[in-house]
């Protein structure tokens, strides 16, 4: 089976996400850019990334901090997002049993995807790791290893396509398949490399290079 993350693979929205975090950290004395946000965190689940920027940066951050940064958030996607390039005729074309693992949530992930016109290529099989429970976010392997239960698939005979980091450290520890994804406007020119080095088993910077290396694994597998 074939199994999405979202943000940053099949929607632009990396880049807006960072971006406004960012800027909320930076209110909140945190000393840092877009390009080291997106080597650092990025693909960390809200309460994670909270947490670890608390403990590397020695910084107060109030518990409330979200509170503001999610309006803002579904608000600038309302009027800056789009999907990546592709999206649409690649997913529609794969015969495969595919699904959504993300760690945004369901709320958001229904809104957005609807926003775009995706969620009817994948619906019900979108899942958020939110609803698992606390500290089963990315990088952990649970909402993988949920995904691929839904469809009784064994993990090594899963394909995963992930843009971050921690996204491909839990494909890799639920025992996928990981094509990593350098399409999306928040990518840096060493982020094929950092995502080899986290354990991905290829790199690919355009959806329409994806159909390949489906085809690459079912034949391997």
């Amino acid at each position: 089976m074939i199994i999405f993350d979202c943000d940053g693979v099949l929607i632009d929205s990396e880049i807006i996400g960072i971006r406004l975090t960012v800027s909320l950290l930076n209110q909140h004395g945190v000393d840092i850019d877009v390009a080291e946000f997106t080597r650092l965190y990025s693909g960390l689940d809200w309460d994670a990334l909270i947490e670890r920027v608390r403990e590397e940066r020695g910084v107060s951050l109030p518990a409330n901090i979200g509170e503001d940064f999610y309006p803002r958030l579904m608000a600038a996607f309302a009027t800056e997002l789009e999907r990546i390039a592709g999206s649409i005729e690649v997913v529609s074309a794969i015969a495969t049993p595919k699904c959504i693992c993300s760690n945004s949530g369901s709320q958001q992930l229904d809104s957005v995807l609807t926003q775009v016109g995706l969620k009817s290529l994948f619906a019900p099989h979108i899942y958020s790791a939110k609803d698992l429970g606390p500290g089963r976010g990315k990088p952990e392997p649970d909402i993988f290893l949920h995904g691929a239960r839904q469809f009784t698939a064994l993990p090594g005979n899963t394909l995963v396509i992930e843009d971050s980091v921690h996204g491909v450290m839990a494909a890799k520890r639920a025992g996928m398949y990981v094509v990593g994804f350098t399409g999306g406007s928040h990518t840096t020119p060493d982020h094929a490399e950092r995502l080899i080095a986290a354990g991905a088993d290829v790199a690919i910077d355009s959806l329409y290079c994806l159909a390949a290396e489906i085809e690459r694994f079912r034949l391997s597998a």
